[in-house]
C-alpha cells in the first residue's frame, strides 16, 4: 500500500463484465461505482481526432454536493503524473540537452552531492534507470507516507532538498543489487529525473510542464498545477478526496498510518465516509500534477498522435519501447506485506505495458493517492485511449480496495470493446477532415488547419461513431 504506487490494474475479462453489452451503459457504470464506493468518476474515450465518449459520474463533493464536471473538476492525477516527466525528458533528449544513458550526476552539477548505489558506486543512474524505474532506488512505505503534509507546507522542501535527502548513497533506500538488472517501482526516481529537467532547462519543472508540453497542446495553463497556490488558493473546482470506513478500526488505521492527513468523519447521514483535506508533497512530479479530465485528455491524443507538435514520433517510440526487451525481472520482495496482483514487468520509459487475461497488451499508466484512483490507458495498436478519473481510495488494505481495480478495469475493458472495432480497419485512399462536429460532446475535437488528413474510411467510421456517441448521450439524459 504505497501513497504514489502505480494501481495495478488486472483487466479480468469474464464475459463481459459488468455491462450487458459491449457499449457503455451510464445506469450500469454509476452502479458498479457506488457499490465499491467512489463518490464521483470523470470517463473520456478518445482517438487522435476525436472525443468518442465522455460522462461525469457522481460528486467532486459530498458535503455539499457537486457533481462531478469534464471540464472543470480539478483532479490529482497522482501517478499518471510520472508520464509528463518522459515527454519533457525526451524534448531534451531531442535537443541534444540530456542523453538517456549518461550519469545523472553531470545533469545535477552538485560536486559535494553525487549520486550512486552505495554498494555499487560504478554502476552509474542513469535517465534511462530513473524513467523505467530500474535504479534501484527503494523507499519504504512508511518513509514515503510521511511525505503528506496538509496544503502547501510540503513545497517548503524543495526538489533538490527531497531528491538528496532520500536517494542519497549515505541511506539504506536501495536494492541489494545493482542498478540496471531488476526493476522495482521509485517515485523517488521519477522525481530525481524531474530535477534533472529542472536543471538542464534552468526553470521549475511545474512552469517546463506548462509552457513545453501543455501550453503548445493548446491548453489553459492557469487551469494545471501542482501547489494550491497555482491555483490562486481557489479550491473551488478540486475534486475532494474521501476514503470509506466501514467500522472505526479503519479510522485508527487511517490516522495511525499518516496522522498528517487529519482525516475527518462527514456529519449526518454520511459518517462513513473520511474527508482527506487537499495536501501536498514535495515529490510532486511524481504523483500531484492536478488538472481535468478534458486537459488530460488532450495530453493522451498528443501520445496517440505521436507526439503531435511537441515530441517527434521517433520520442514517442522510444517511450512505448520495453526497457531491456522485458529481460529486466521486477524485484520480489519476500518481507513485502503487499498483496494484491503482481506488479507491471513491462516497463517503457515512465509509461507500462502490461499483457492482460485476455491476451491483449495496453500502455498507459495507473494511479493512486489517498483518496484518488485512476487509470488510463493505450490500446496496442494506438487506435483509442481511455482515462477514468475518480475519487475512490484503494490505500485501506479491504475487499473495497480489490473491487475498485477491478472495476476500473472492467469499465476500461468495456469501452474499449465499443470504441475500438470501429477505428482499427483503414483504407489507404484519404481526403481533407471537411467538418467539425458542433454536438457538445465534440467540443474537444481539434478543428484546425494542423489537423492532418485521414483515411476516408476513418471519417466515414468517424461519421458512424458521431452518431453512436450522440445517441448515447440523448438516451442517457433522459
Amino acid at each position: 500500500m504505497v501513497y504514489l504506487a502505480s494501481l495495478i490494474f488486472v483487466l479480468i475479462v469474464n464475459g463481459i463484465g459488468i455491462y450487458g453489452s459491449s457499449c457503455p451503459d451510464k445506469q450500469l457504470i454509476e452502479i458498479s461505482l457506488e457499490k465499491v464506493h467512489i463518490p464521483g468518476a470523470a470517463i473520456i474515450v478518445i482517438n487522435a481526432t476525436h472525443t468518442l465518449y465522455e460522462q461525469a459520474f457522481g460528486y467532486q463533493s459530498l458535503l455539499p454536493k457537486q457533481p462531478i464536471d469534464i471540464d472543470k473538476s480539478i483532479f490529482a492525477l497522482a501517478s499518471i503524473s510520472k508520464t509528463f516527466i518522459a515527454a519533457a525528458v525526451m524534448q531534451l533528449v531531442e535537443q541534444e540537452r540530456i542523453d538517456l544513458d549518461t550519469d545523472v550526476n553531470q545533469y545535477l552539477s552538485e560536486p559535494n552531492q553525487r549520486i550512486f548505489h552505495p554498494d555499487y558506486p560504478l554502476h552509474s543512474i542513469t535517465m534511462r534507470k530513473l524513467l523505467s524505474h530500474s535504479a534501484s532506488t527503494a523507499v519504504s512505505t512508511q518513509v514515503q507516507y510521511t511525505y503528506f503534509q496538509p496544503g502547501d507546507t510540503a513545497f517548503i522542501e524543495s526538489l533538490a532538498e527531497m531528491c538528496f535527502k532520500y536517494v542519497n548513497p549515505n541511506t539504506s533506500f536501495w536494492l541489494p543489487i545493482s542498478p540496471g538488472r531488476v526493476t522495482f517501482y521509485s517515485n523517488e526516481g521519477s522525481t530525481l529525473a524531474a530535477l534533472v529537467v529542472e536543471r538542464v532547462a534552468q526553470m521549475p519543472y511545474m512552469q517546463y510542464v506548462k509552457e513545453n508540453i501543455l501550453k503548445p497542446l493548446g491548453v489553459d495553463i492557469n487551469k494545471v498545477g501542482a501547489r494550491i497556490a497555482d491555483f490562486l488558493n481557489n479550491t473551488d473546482d478540486f475534486v475532494k478526496h474521501y476514503a470509506y470506513a466501514f467500522n472505526s478500526s479503519d479510522v485508527e488505521g487511517w490516522n495511525q498510518a499518516i496522522p498528517s492527513l487529519n482525516l475527518t468523519q462527514l456529519p449526518g447521514d454520511l459518517p462513513n465516509w473520511l474527508f482527506i483535506d487537499h495536501f501536498g508533497i514535495s515529490a510532486y512530479p511524481a504523483g500531484l500534477l492536478r488538472m481535468s479530465a478534458r486537459t488530460l485528455s488532450v495530453y493522451l491524443r498528443m501520445f496517440l498522435n505521436n507526439g503531435s507538435d511537441i515530441l517527434s514520433p521517433r520520442s514517442i517510440a522510444e517511450m512505448r519501447a520495453v526497457v531491456g526487451s522485458g529481460l529486466i525481472p521486477y524485484y520480489e520482495d519476500a518481507n513485502s506485506t503487499e498483496t494484491g496482483p503482481p506488479p507491471p514487468t513491462e516497463f517503457g520509459l515512465s509509461w507500462y505495458w502490461r499483457t492482460m487475461s485476455n491476451g491483449r497488451r495496453y500502455i498507459g499508466h495507473s494511479g493512486s493517492l489517498p483518496g484518488m484512483v485512476h487509470l488510463m490507458l493505450i490500446d496496442e495498436k494506438n487506435s483509442v485511449g481511455v482515462i477514468v478519473l475518480t475519487n475512490g481510495d484503494t490505500n485501506e488494505p479491504n475487499g473495497v480496495s480489490r473491487g475498485i481495480s477491478q472495476t476500473l478495469a472492467e469499465i476500461h475493458m468495456s469501452l474499449f470493446q465499443c470504441f475500438e472495432t470501429d477505428v482499427v480497419n483503414m483504407s489507404t485512399t484519404t481526403t481533407p477532415v471537411s467538418q467539425c462536429y458542433s454536438h457538445h460532446i465534440f467540443s474537444n475535437i481539434f478543428c484546425s488547419r494542423r489537423l492532418r488528413p485521414i483515411h476516408y474510411r476513418h471519417q466515414q467510421l468517424s461519421d458512424r461513431l458521431v452518431k453512436k456517441v450522440i445517441k448515447y448521450s440523448s438516451s442517457e439524459s433522459n
